[in-house]
């Protein structure tokens, strides 16, 4: 089950909780702080790791502008 974090519009409160989709689509989170259920959904960005050499590009100049980060061979 994956982890969301929210914020709480009654008590402010932020906190995390790893629940199904189902359950936070249903309104079955509460606030752990004062239980209320009116909370809003805080997206955060996550790092995804890529093994390998990515996204050659055979000697050919680079597909991205050269803002590929060196996966192309590029600058």
């Amino acid at each position: 089950m994956p982890f969301y974090t929210f914020t709480c519009n009654s008590c402010g409160k932020t906190f995390e909780v790893r629940c199904s989709i189902a359950e936070k689509d249903s309104g079955a989170v509460v606030c752990p702080g004062c239980g209320a259920n009116e909370l809003d959904r805080i997206f955060e960005g996550f790092a995804v790791a890529v093994k390998g050499s990515g996204c050659k590009s055979a000697g050919a100049s680079c597909p991205h502008a050269n803002k590929c980060g060196g996966c192309c061979g590029g600058n």
